[in-house]
C-alpha cells in the first residue's frame, strides 16, 4: 500500500510540474489574450512525424510518433490525424484507410513521403471526405494547401519540423535498383530548405528542426551477418555490401534460389554506400547553416543513431540495435518502433532544453522501460520474430506468414526457427491474390518478378520512390 501511496504521489507531483511548466511556457511565448488560443505547437515533416510503422500509419501507430510524444511531455492537447485502416492498409493509399474524425483539423501535418519539396508544394486538395485520393489529403483535410500553406494559416509559435530524409531514403528503400541514384540534387535541397527555414521563421517563435541519420544503417538493409542470422546462410554477399528485407524474405520463401544477390541492381555496394553518406552529410551541413541563420537548434538525430547502433541501449539485459528485427525500427525495417520513437523525442527535449534554456522533462527511464516491454518490434528472446501489430496494415497482416511476426510469447525462443521454406512462398502469394480480390489459382503463373512487385505493395514503398 504504501508502495502505490508513494507512486501517487510522484505522478501527481510530476503533473504539477508539467502544468507548471505549461504556463511558464505561456509567459516565455509572450502570448497576447488574442493569441492565447492559438495551438501551442505543431508538427511537420515526414512518415517518421506521422507515425508509420511497419509500411502504414494508423490510429494503432499514430500516437507512438515521437511529435506526440513531444506534446505529451508539454503537457498539450494535441490532435492526430487519426486514420482508420484495415488489414489491407498501405500508407499512400486510401483505398482501405480513411480518417476516423474528418473534420477535425489535426496539429500534426506530416506526410508519409514527404521531402523538403512536398513539403512547400504538394498541396491537399479535397473538398469533401468523399474526393480524398492522397495520403497529404489523407493528413491535411479538412485543410487545403501544402504543409507550408497550412502551417502559415495556422500561425503557431511552437514548431517541430524533421524534414530531409527522403531526400536521401529512396537510394536505401529502391531494392531493385540500388544504385544511389535516387537522392535529391544539393542546389535543389539547398534552396527548398532554405524556404522552409525562411517562411516558418516569419511567424514561429521556437522552431526546431533535426538533421538526417544515416539511411544505411537502417533495419531495411541486411548486410551478411543477417542473412546468416535469418537464411542460415551469407549467399556469397561479400562483407561491406547490402541487400534488402525483400530479397531475404524472397529467398526465405523461396521465391528465389539466391540469384538476385548476383543481380548488381539488388546490392547496394560499398561505393555507393559511401555516395549516401557523402550526401547526408553535404545536406545535414546546409540544415545546420539554415538553422543557425535563424538562430534556431538542429537536433543531432545522425549523431543519436549513430551512438545506438555503437552503444545499443539495454533494457532488461536486452540490447536494442538498427539491425532488422533489433528493435530500434518496426516491421518494415524504415520507420521507428515505439522505443524508437521515444529515444528519438528525449533528443528534441535534450536539444530543446539546452539552447532554448526551459526544462521540458524527459520521458524518464521507468517509463522507457514500460515502453520497451509493451513495444510489438522487439524480439525479447532472440528467436527472429517479434509480437507485431496483429492486422495493423498489410504488412502487418502478412508478418507471419513471412515469419517475423506473430510470437505469441516473446520471452520464450522457438526452438526451430524458420529459414527456408518454399511452401511459404506458394501461401504468400495465394493469400496476396485472395485478399486483393484475385482467382488463387493464378499462383501458378506468378513469376520471380510479381513476387517483387507484390512486395513493393506489401512494404508500402511505391509512396517514398522519388
Amino acid at each position: 500500500m504504501e508502495k502505490i501511496l508513494t507512486l501517487l504521489t510522484r505522478l501527481l507531483r510530476k503533473r504539477l510540474a508539467e502544468i507548471l511548466l505549461f504556463w511558464v511556457c505561456l509567459g516565455m511565448f509572450c502570448f497576447s489574450s488574442a493569441r492565447a488560443q492559438v495551438p501551442i505547437i505543431l508538427g511537420m515533416g515526414d512518415s517518421i512525424g506521422a507515425g508509420v510503422q511497419s509500411a502504414d500509419a494508423n490510429l494503432r501507430t499514430q500516437p507512438f510518433s515521437y511529435v506526440k510524444l513531444l506534446a505529451r511531455q508539454f503537457g498539450i492537447h494535441f490532435p492526430l490525424p487519426l486514420i482508420r485502416s484495415s488489414p489491407l492498409g498501405v500508407v499512400g493509399d486510401t483505398t482501405f484507410r480513411s480518417r476516423l474524425w474528418p473534420d477535425i483539423p489535426a496539429l500534426n501535418l506530416s506526410v508519409s513521403g514527404a521531402d523538403v519539396n512536398s513539403l512547400l508544394n504538394d498541396r491537399a486538395d479535397a473538398l469533401s471526405e468523399d474526393e480524398i485520393d492522397s495520403e497529404t489529403d489523407l493528413i491535411l483535410f479538412p485543410r487545403l494547401g501544402s504543409q507550408m500553406e497550412v502551417a502559415e494559416s495556422i500561425v503557431a509559435p511552437f514548431i517541430v519540423c524533421w524534414i530531409g530524409n527522403n531526400d536521401v531514403l529512396s537510394a536505401v528503400i529502391s531494392f531493385d535498383q540500388l544504385d544511389a541514384s535516387q537522392m535529391t540534387p544539393v542546389e535543389e535541397f539547398e534552396a527548398d530548405f532554405k524556404e522552409i527555414a525562411q517562411r516558418l521563421g516569419a511567424f514561429g517563435e521556437i522552431i526546431v528542426f533535426a538533421n538526417i541519420p544515416d539511411v544505411t544503417n537502417i533495419g531495411f538493409l541486411v548486410d551478411r551477418q543477417d542473412l546468416i542470422r535469418f537464411l542460415g546462410s551469407d549467399f556469397g554477399l561479400p562483407e561491406g555490401d547490402f541487400t534488402s528485407i525483400v530479397v531475404m524474405l524472397l529467398i526465405r520463401l523461396g521465391l528465389d534460389d539466391g540469384s538476385l544477390l548476383k543481380d548488381p541492381n539488388f546490392i547496394l555496394d560499398a561505393d555507393e554506400v559511401d555516395l549516401i553518406q557523402e550526401r547526408i552529410d553535404v545536406f545535414n551541413t546546409i540544415i545546420d547553416n539554415v538553422a543557425s541563420s535563424i538562430n534556431m537548434p538542429v537536433v543531432d538525430i545522425n549523431a543519436l543513431f549513430d551512438d545506438v547502433a555503437e552503444n545499443p541501449p539495454i533494457f532488461f539485459g536486452i540490447p536494442v540495435t538498427p539491425r532488422f528485427l533489433g528493435g530500434i525500427f518496426s516491421l518494415d525495417g524504415v520507420h521507428p518502433s515505439n522505443i524508437g520513437h521515444a529515444l528519438a523525442a528525449n533528443a528534441f527535449i535534450q536539444a530543446m532544453n539546452s539552447h532554448f534554456h526551459i526544462n521540458i522533462p524527459p520521458i524518464s527511464d521507468r517509463k522507457l522501460q514500460l515502453i520497451f516491454l509493451a513495444d510489438p518490434f522487439q524480439d525479447k528472446d532472440s528467436d527472429g520474430r517479434v509480437r507485431g501489430r496483429s492486422g495493423a496494415g498489410l504488412l502487418e497482416t502478412f508478418g507471419p506468414l513471412l515469419g517475423i511476426s506473430g510470437d505469441r510469447n516473446d520471452f520464450i525462443p522457438d526452438i526451430l526457427p524458420i529459414r527456408i521454406n518454399a511452401s511459404l512462398g506458394k501461401q504468400f502469394i495465394q493469400r496476396f491474390l485472395t485478399l486483393h480480390g484475385k482467382d488463387s489459382q493464378m499462383a501458378s503463373d506468378w513469376s520471380k518478378w510479381d513476387a517483387i512487385e507484390a512486395f513493393n505493395t506489401v512494404f508500402g514503398l511505391k509512396a517514398f520512390h522519388k
